[in-house]
């Protein structure tokens, strides 16, 4: 399943990550990297951008690109 199709307060595993490798590298920095686990926080109530949470840190990211990360429950 995509990162974009969990739910506000669903947690998932991330698989694969198919972003380009220079928004990799930046969400990188932020934790998200495979195996991690990711909470959807918030969404916007035009689908982008969504908030998640990766351990204590809390980052918006676009839906066309958690649309590139899939994530397994």
């Amino acid at each position: 399943m995509k990162c974009s199709e969990l739910k506000i307060g669903e947690k998932a595993r991330i698989k694969k990550i198919y972003l380009e490798e220079q928004k990799q590298a930046k969400l990188f920095h932020l934790g998200l990297i495979e195996e991690e686990e990711i909470t959807c926080k918030f969404k916007n109530p035009f689908h982008s951008p969504i908030a998640y949470q990766i351990k204590g840190c809390v980052f918006a990211m676009r839906k066309e690109d958690a649309d590139q990360i899939e994530v397994e429950k």
